[in-house]
């Protein structure tokens, strides 16, 4: 694959961040699976590991918290998932907390294929013929857990783990009743490989990349949720921003 051909992929994919089928997912897949062996070459010896850990286990912890979102595929589409967490940070090296995860996606569209967000289904009663759209719920709870095991002046590597349980099911609302169909329950592991870089004091940029394994799926909907998982994102270090604006 030459450059031109990765800038391609990128520029079709963030054109829309859903119903866009292309090769993003097996791009970002490619760079999980050759960043994370770096990740591990890079960690100190066992012994070393447990020593910093429990070192900052014992510092006093701060708040944090915290909105984000991360693109995702389903079926081979852009799907993007919305998070809401919380959490505890330990000497800036041990992240750990909880969150609440869920799909976002576009308005249904008779001009393109809905499929696997929306169904288009067809049924008969007394009242006559219909046809209704059950559109596709994926939320989870996650529990997460990050691990910086590099950090300098300017660059921060770290490895995110993230174990979530939940629920997908297909939902629709017919004579102002909600309607649930398919609903099964869903145990996911999301391993992470993580890098940022501070611009300036208070601002830099990052990118995750991970990939989704569903531990035990639904079966009932039968889209592939096993996915590549990227966030490519702008930092804003509130700390320095604060020493920045107002104690100046």
């Amino acid at each position: 694959m030459e450059v031109r051909d990765i800038i391609e992929i990128l520029n079709m994919n963030f054109k829309c961040r859903s119903f866009r089928q292309g090769y993003a997912s097996a791009f970002f897949f490619r760079v999980f699976v050759l960043l994370l062996p770096s990740a591990f070459c890079l960690l100190p010896c066992h012994s070393q590991v447990l020593d910093s850990i429990q070192y900052s286990l014992k510092k006093k912890p701060g708040f944090i918290g915290g909105f984000a979102t991360k693109t995702t595929f389903i079926n081979g589409f852009q799907s993007p998932i919305f998070t809401t967490r919380a959490g505890l940070n330990f000497n800036d090296h041990i992240k750990m907390g909880m969150g609440i995860s869920w799909l976002k996606f576009g308005n249904y569209d008779t001009a393109r294929d809905n499929t696997p967000f929306y169904l288009d289904k067809s049924f008969t009663d007394s009242s006559g013929q219909h046809t209704v759209h059950p559109y596709l719920q994926f939320r989870y709870v996650n529990l997460f857990l990050d691990y910086v095991y590099y950090k300098s002046g300017r660059w921060q590597f770290s490895i995110p783990l993230q174990f979530g349980i939940g629920d997908a099911r297909y939902k629709y609302n017919f004579n102002e009743e909600n309607i649930i169909e398919s609903r099964r329950i869903v145990f996911l592991y999301e391993p992470a490989v993580a890098g940022q870089y501070k611009i300036m004091k208070w601002f830099g940029v990052g990118l995750d990349v991970g990939y989704r394994i569903m531990i035990v799926s639904n079966k009932n909907i039968g889209s592939k949720f096993n996915s590549p998982v990227y966030d490519l994102k702008m930092i804003i270090f509130w700390g320095e921003f604060h020493k920045v604006v107002f104690q100046r």
